[in-house]
């Protein structure tokens, strides 16, 4: 508390996150965990593949806390695009890793790579009552992929790739994800985009955006779903107010696959996430 009260912002700061909690209570329960989820997938992982650049002592473990506001919509019918408070949590040491709720653990590292497993809760899904669309849909519930990841540092960027399945029994699916990363310097802040490619399994796609031939009905055809090959772009931005303080942003766009894009339950061919926030550092 007392690197607290030697810092300028904190009294107001202190005084929206209070606000901000108090409206986290009105998310119930499910939709909480998953706004984190979804907070970590972009805003964690994308700012924080940065920290992984070589201007960070990566001796030095970093711990990140703040909270912001995101708009984040979901490609099923009928279901409107949504503004929500989130919590940042971020936690990045040498070794081990945790980005909201993904975490990871740099199992073998040497001249730039590094591998070792990733743990990430997916929330992909929906309930019946989302959306008249949805009516008469068994819910898909979420589900815990675990894998492996893997990362190259070179001198023009930061290279990923991660590969996951289903540990539940849920959707019994996959999924690989090939990413790049790059951070650079402009005008006092820290950009780092990112661009990459996930590859989503038959199982997966079918579980979350297939239609069981129980569930048809007029205007909502059976539906299987095959792979998918989903594109992204994510931008990370920073911007240091104090040693400690940060203003953060970070947007996502997703372009949904054909298998995905055709499905009677979804009316969009795209997912589009976006975040502010601020994170106090130590």
């Amino acid at each position: 508390m007392e690197v607290l009260a030697r810092d300028p912002i904190p009294a107001c700061i202190g005084k929206a996150l209070v606000a901000m909690l108090a409206l986290w209570k009105d998310v119930n329960m499910v939709r909480r965990v998953c706004l984190c989820v979804v907070t970590a997938g972009f805003v964690a992982t994308a700012w924080c593949r940065g920290a992984e650049m070589p201007d960070q002592d990566k001796d030095d473990p970093k711990v990140y806390l703040g909270g912001g506001a995101m708009v984040t919509s979901r490609p099923y019918a009928g279901v409107d695009t949504r503004v929500y408070p989130v919590p940042l949590f971020v936690y990045e040491g040498k070794r081990l890793y945790l980005r909201g709720l993904f975490a990871g653990y740099r199992l073998l590292m040497a001249d730039g790579w590094s591998v070792g497993p990733i743990v990430q809760p997916r929330f992909e899904g929906y309930e019946e009552d989302d959306s008249f669309a949805l009516k008469g849909m068994d819910d898909r519930p979420w589900s815990l992929d675990a894998g492996i990841g893997i990362s190259w540092l070179t001198k023009i960027g930061l290279l990923g790739l991660s590969g996951v399945t289903d540990t539940l029994g849920r959707h019994n699916g996959q999924e690989l994800e090939f990413s790049y990363t790059i951070l650079f310097k402009l005008g006092g802040f820290d950009l780092i985009p990112s661009a990459g490619m996930r590859w989503k399994s038959h199982d997966l796609v079918d579980y979350y955006y297939g239609v069981r031939s129980e569930e048809a009905r007029a205007g909502r055809p059976a539906y299987e779903g095959e792979d998918a090959f989903d594109p992204f772009m994510r931008l990370a931005v920073r911007r240091k107010l104090t040693e400690r303080w940060s203003l953060v942003a970070a947007a996502q766009h997703e372009w949904l696959d054909d298998e995905i894009s055709d499905s009677p339950i979804v009316d969009r061919d795209y997912d589009v996430s976006f975040i502010v926030g601020m994170l106090y550092s130590w």
